[in-house]
Protein backbone atom coordinates (compact mmCIF):
# COMPACT_ATOMS: atom_id res chain seq x y z
CA UNK A 1 0.00 0.00 0.00
CA UNK A 2 1.19 3.51 -0.84
CA UNK A 3 0.00 6.84 0.47
CA UNK A 4 -0.89 7.72 -3.11
CA UNK A 5 -3.40 4.86 -3.21
CA UNK A 6 -5.14 6.19 -0.14
CA UNK A 7 -5.35 9.64 -1.72
CA UNK A 8 -6.84 8.05 -4.84
CA UNK A 9 -9.32 6.10 -2.73
CA UNK A 10 -10.41 9.24 -0.88
CA UNK A 11 -10.88 11.11 -4.14
CA UNK A 12 -13.26 8.45 -5.42
CA UNK A 13 -14.95 8.07 -2.04
CA UNK A 14 -15.79 11.78 -1.92
CA UNK A 15 -17.05 12.07 -5.51
CA UNK A 16 -18.44 8.54 -5.92
CA UNK A 17 -17.54 8.93 -9.57
CA UNK A 18 -14.34 7.53 -11.08
CA UNK A 19 -14.15 9.93 -14.04
CA UNK A 20 -14.65 13.07 -11.94
CA UNK A 21 -12.18 11.86 -9.34
CA UNK A 22 -9.61 11.04 -12.06
CA UNK A 23 -9.88 14.59 -13.43
CA UNK A 24 -9.38 16.16 -10.01
CA UNK A 25 -6.45 13.86 -9.24
CA UNK A 26 -4.84 14.43 -12.66
CA UNK A 27 -4.64 10.73 -13.41
CA UNK A 28 -6.13 8.61 -16.17
CA UNK A 29 -9.31 6.80 -15.17
CA UNK A 30 -7.98 3.30 -16.01
CA UNK A 31 -4.90 3.96 -13.86
CA UNK A 32 -7.11 5.17 -11.02
CA UNK A 33 -9.31 2.09 -11.25
CA UNK A 34 -6.24 -0.17 -11.17
CA UNK A 35 -4.92 1.54 -8.04
CA UNK A 36 -8.25 1.06 -6.26
CA UNK A 37 -8.41 -2.55 -7.38
CA UNK A 38 -4.88 -3.19 -6.14
CA UNK A 39 -5.79 -1.70 -2.76
CA UNK A 40 -8.87 -3.92 -2.49
CA UNK A 41 -6.90 -6.99 -3.52
CA UNK A 42 -4.06 -6.27 -1.09
CA UNK A 43 -6.43 -5.80 1.84
CA UNK A 44 -8.91 -8.45 0.80
CA UNK A 45 -11.90 -6.11 1.12
CA UNK A 46 -14.49 -4.60 -1.18
CA UNK A 47 -14.44 -0.81 -0.82
CA UNK A 48 -16.91 0.16 -3.55
CA UNK A 49 -20.03 -1.37 -5.00
CA UNK A 50 -20.06 -0.59 -8.72
CA UNK A 51 -22.48 -0.98 -11.57
CA UNK A 52 -22.79 0.80 -14.90
CA UNK A 53 -24.62 3.76 -13.36
CA UNK A 54 -23.62 4.10 -9.72
CA UNK A 55 -20.69 3.87 -7.37
CA UNK A 56 -21.26 3.65 -3.64
CA UNK A 57 -19.16 2.84 -0.62
CA UNK A 58 -19.43 -0.45 1.21
CA UNK A 59 -19.47 -0.34 5.03
CA UNK A 60 -15.74 -1.08 4.93
CA UNK A 61 -15.30 1.77 2.48
CA UNK A 62 -17.22 4.17 4.72
CA UNK A 63 -14.97 3.28 7.63
CA UNK A 64 -11.81 3.63 5.56
CA UNK A 65 -12.93 7.01 4.19
CA UNK A 66 -13.09 8.56 7.67
CA UNK A 67 -9.81 6.96 8.76
CA UNK A 68 -7.98 8.09 5.62
CA UNK A 69 -9.17 11.67 6.22
CA UNK A 70 -7.66 11.55 9.70
CA UNK A 71 -4.46 9.94 8.42
CA UNK A 72 -3.93 12.46 5.63
CA UNK A 73 -4.56 15.32 8.04
CA UNK A 74 -1.97 13.83 10.36
CA UNK A 75 0.51 13.49 7.51
CA UNK A 76 -0.11 17.12 6.57
CA UNK A 77 0.50 18.18 10.17
CA UNK A 78 3.72 16.17 10.27
CA UNK A 79 4.86 17.85 7.05
CA UNK A 80 3.98 21.29 8.41
CA UNK A 81 5.81 20.71 11.69
CA UNK A 82 8.86 19.37 9.81
CA UNK A 83 9.01 22.56 7.80
CA UNK A 84 8.64 24.63 10.95
CA UNK A 85 11.56 22.81 12.54
CA UNK A 86 13.64 23.46 9.44
CA UNK A 87 12.85 27.18 9.15
CA UNK A 88 12.16 28.17 12.75
CA UNK A 89 10.86 31.62 11.91
CA UNK A 90 7.69 30.72 10.09
CA UNK A 91 4.67 28.57 10.80
CA UNK A 92 1.61 28.91 12.96
CA UNK A 93 0.88 29.34 16.63
CA UNK A 94 -2.56 28.64 18.10
CA UNK A 95 -3.57 30.83 21.01
CA UNK A 96 -6.50 30.40 23.38
CA UNK A 97 -7.61 33.27 25.56
CA UNK A 98 -10.42 34.74 27.66
CA UNK A 99 -12.24 37.74 26.24
CA UNK A 100 -10.51 40.22 28.56
CA UNK A 101 -7.06 39.38 27.14
CA UNK A 102 -7.82 41.23 23.90
CA UNK A 103 -8.09 44.42 25.95
CA UNK A 104 -4.77 43.96 27.71
CA UNK A 105 -1.79 41.87 26.57
CA UNK A 106 -2.74 40.29 23.24
CA UNK A 107 -2.68 43.32 20.89
CA UNK A 108 0.74 44.54 22.09
CA UNK A 109 2.14 41.02 22.00
CA UNK A 110 0.91 40.35 18.46
CA UNK A 111 2.30 43.65 17.18
CA UNK A 112 5.73 42.78 18.60
CA UNK A 113 5.53 39.22 17.23
CA UNK A 114 4.60 40.46 13.75
CA UNK A 115 7.47 42.94 13.74
CA UNK A 116 10.06 40.32 14.67
CA UNK A 117 8.59 37.29 12.88
CA UNK A 118 6.31 38.52 10.06
CA UNK A 119 5.88 35.03 8.60
CA UNK A 120 4.38 33.55 11.76
CA UNK A 121 0.63 33.11 11.46
CA UNK A 122 -1.53 33.36 14.55
CA UNK A 123 -4.80 31.51 15.11
CA UNK A 124 -6.75 33.11 17.96
CA UNK A 125 -9.64 31.45 19.75
CA UNK A 126 -11.70 32.72 22.66
CA UNK A 127 -12.00 29.71 24.97
CA UNK A 128 -13.72 29.34 28.30
CA UNK A 129 -11.10 29.18 31.05
CA UNK A 130 -12.56 25.90 32.28
CA UNK A 131 -11.71 24.38 28.87
CA UNK A 132 -8.48 26.25 28.18
CA UNK A 133 -6.12 24.05 30.20
CA UNK A 134 -7.55 20.92 28.57
CA UNK A 135 -6.98 22.50 25.16
CA UNK A 136 -3.32 23.03 26.03
CA UNK A 137 -2.93 19.54 27.48
CA UNK A 138 -4.41 17.82 24.41
CA UNK A 139 -2.41 20.07 22.04
CA UNK A 140 -5.46 21.73 20.50
CA UNK A 141 -3.67 25.02 21.15
CA UNK A 142 -0.02 25.91 21.71
CA UNK A 143 -0.31 28.62 24.34
CA UNK A 144 -3.10 30.00 26.48
CA UNK A 145 -3.82 33.04 28.59
CA UNK A 146 -5.62 32.27 31.81
CA UNK A 147 -6.68 33.90 35.08
CA UNK A 148 -5.94 30.82 37.20
CA UNK A 149 -2.55 29.16 36.70
CA UNK A 150 -3.04 25.38 36.49
CA UNK A 151 -1.49 22.84 38.85
CA UNK A 152 0.10 20.60 36.23
CA UNK A 153 3.77 19.61 36.27
CA UNK A 154 3.69 19.17 32.50
CA UNK A 155 2.85 22.84 31.94
CA UNK A 156 4.87 26.01 32.32
CA UNK A 157 3.34 29.37 33.16
CA UNK A 158 4.32 32.99 33.61
CA UNK A 159 2.33 35.90 34.99
CA UNK A 160 2.27 38.61 32.32
CA UNK A 161 -0.25 41.11 33.57
CA UNK A 162 -1.72 42.21 36.88
CA UNK A 163 -4.59 44.66 37.17
CA UNK A 164 -7.32 45.98 39.43
CA UNK A 165 -10.89 44.80 39.51
CA UNK A 166 -13.71 47.19 38.73
CA UNK A 167 -17.31 47.39 39.81
CA UNK A 168 -19.46 47.46 36.69
CA UNK A 169 -22.80 49.23 36.99
CA UNK A 170 -25.50 50.47 34.58
CA UNK A 171 -24.99 53.96 33.24
CA UNK A 172 -28.04 55.21 35.16
CA UNK A 173 -27.01 53.68 38.50
CA UNK A 174 -27.06 55.95 41.54
CA UNK A 175 -23.43 55.17 42.42
CA UNK A 176 -20.62 57.19 40.86
CA UNK A 177 -16.96 58.07 41.43
CA UNK A 178 -17.91 60.78 43.93
CA UNK A 179 -20.25 58.86 46.23
CA UNK A 180 -18.73 55.35 45.99
CA UNK A 181 -17.05 54.36 49.25
CA UNK A 182 -16.95 50.54 49.43
CA UNK A 183 -18.64 47.39 48.22
CA UNK A 184 -20.95 47.42 51.23
CA UNK A 185 -23.07 49.92 49.33
CA UNK A 186 -23.97 47.10 46.93
CA UNK A 187 -25.24 44.58 49.48
CA UNK A 188 -28.85 44.90 48.29
CA UNK A 189 -27.99 44.68 44.58
CA UNK A 190 -28.34 41.71 42.25
CA UNK A 191 -25.01 40.45 40.91
CA UNK A 192 -23.96 38.93 37.61
CA UNK A 193 -20.84 36.78 38.05
CA UNK A 194 -19.01 33.86 36.41
CA UNK A 195 -20.13 30.43 37.67
CA UNK A 196 -18.05 28.67 40.30
CA UNK A 197 -17.27 25.70 38.03
CA UNK A 198 -15.59 28.05 35.53
CA UNK A 199 -12.80 28.77 38.02
CA UNK A 200 -13.19 28.20 41.74
CA UNK A 201 -10.23 30.33 42.83
CA UNK A 202 -11.32 33.29 40.72
CA UNK A 203 -14.91 32.88 41.90
CA UNK A 204 -13.83 32.86 45.55
CA UNK A 205 -11.80 36.04 45.02
CA UNK A 206 -14.93 37.81 43.76
CA UNK A 207 -16.93 36.58 46.75
CA UNK A 208 -14.14 37.68 49.08
CA UNK A 209 -14.37 41.25 47.79
CA UNK A 210 -17.97 41.32 49.00
CA UNK A 211 -17.43 39.31 52.19
CA UNK A 212 -14.97 41.89 53.45
CA UNK A 213 -17.97 44.21 53.70
CA UNK A 214 -19.99 41.54 55.58
CA UNK A 215 -22.29 40.38 52.81
CA UNK A 216 -22.53 37.64 50.20
CA UNK A 217 -23.66 38.81 46.77
CA UNK A 218 -27.08 37.73 45.57
CA UNK A 219 -26.15 36.16 42.25
CA UNK A 220 -29.09 36.36 39.86
CA UNK A 221 -27.29 35.57 36.59
CA UNK A 222 -24.13 33.63 35.75
CA UNK A 223 -22.06 33.79 32.59
CA UNK A 224 -18.57 32.76 31.52
CA UNK A 225 -18.35 35.58 29.00
CA UNK A 226 -17.45 39.12 29.96
CA UNK A 227 -19.25 40.53 26.92
CA UNK A 228 -22.46 38.83 28.03
CA UNK A 229 -22.07 40.13 31.57
CA UNK A 230 -21.59 43.68 30.28
CA UNK A 231 -24.72 43.45 28.16
CA UNK A 232 -26.78 42.21 31.11
CA UNK A 233 -25.48 45.03 33.30
CA UNK A 234 -26.35 47.54 30.57
CA UNK A 235 -29.95 46.28 30.70
CA UNK A 236 -30.18 46.86 34.46
CA UNK A 237 -30.24 43.17 35.33
CA UNK A 238 -27.58 43.54 37.98
CA UNK A 239 -24.05 44.73 38.72
CA UNK A 240 -20.78 42.85 38.33
CA UNK A 241 -17.08 42.75 39.15
CA UNK A 242 -14.70 42.39 36.21
CA UNK A 243 -11.04 43.07 35.41
CA UNK A 244 -10.79 46.79 34.76
CA UNK A 245 -9.31 46.21 31.29
CA UNK A 246 -12.81 45.38 30.04
CA UNK A 247 -13.59 49.10 30.03
CA UNK A 248 -11.17 49.66 27.16
CA UNK A 249 -13.27 47.57 24.79
CA UNK A 250 -16.74 48.58 25.92
CA UNK A 251 -18.95 51.19 24.29
CA UNK A 252 -22.02 50.01 26.18
CA UNK A 253 -24.05 52.11 28.58
CA UNK A 254 -22.19 50.91 31.66
CA UNK A 255 -19.73 52.53 34.04
CA UNK A 256 -16.58 51.10 35.60
CA UNK A 257 -15.67 52.09 39.16
CA UNK A 258 -12.10 50.89 39.58
CA UNK A 259 -11.49 49.15 42.92
CA UNK A 260 -8.06 50.61 43.61
CA UNK A 261 -8.12 50.34 47.39
CA UNK A 262 -8.72 46.61 47.85
CA UNK A 263 -5.96 44.00 48.12
CA UNK A 264 -7.43 41.67 45.50
CA UNK A 265 -5.92 41.93 42.04
CA UNK A 266 -6.44 39.74 39.01
CA UNK A 267 -3.56 38.21 37.08
CA UNK A 268 -3.30 36.99 33.54
CA UNK A 269 -0.81 34.17 33.02
CA UNK A 270 0.63 32.64 29.88
CA UNK A 271 0.60 28.80 29.88
CA UNK A 272 2.23 26.29 27.54
CA UNK A 273 3.36 22.64 27.43
CA UNK A 274 6.88 21.97 28.67
CA UNK A 275 7.49 19.26 26.07
CA UNK A 276 6.24 21.29 23.09
CA UNK A 277 9.14 21.43 20.62
CA UNK A 278 7.35 23.69 18.15
CA UNK A 279 10.04 26.27 17.22
CA UNK A 280 7.33 28.86 16.59
CA UNK A 281 6.31 28.58 20.24
CA UNK A 282 9.90 29.27 21.25
CA UNK A 283 9.88 32.39 19.09
CA UNK A 284 6.57 33.48 20.59
CA UNK A 285 7.83 33.02 24.15
CA UNK A 286 10.97 34.94 23.32
CA UNK A 287 8.90 37.92 22.20
CA UNK A 288 6.58 37.69 25.23
CA UNK A 289 9.53 37.66 27.61
CA UNK A 290 10.91 40.83 25.99
CA UNK A 291 7.78 42.84 26.75
CA UNK A 292 6.77 44.54 29.98
CA UNK A 293 3.02 44.65 30.46
CA UNK A 294 1.08 46.62 33.05
CA UNK A 295 1.52 45.14 36.53
CA UNK A 296 -0.70 47.43 38.61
Amino acid sequence: MELRQLKYFLGVAEDLHFSKAAEKLFVAQPALSRQIQQLEDEWGVLLFERDKRNVKLTPAGEFLKEEVKKLLNQVENIKKRTRQIQHGEEGEIRIGHPGSAVYSVIPELLVALNEKYPKIKVALGEILEVDLVKSIQNASIDVGFIRESPFDNNLSSKVLFRENFALVIPDNHWLNEENFENMGQLKNESFILPPKHAGETYYNVLLGICQREDFLPEIMFESNFGATILRLVEHNLGVSILPVSYKYGSNLKVRFLELKNIPEKTELSMVWRKDDNNPVLKSFLKVANMLTFGMD
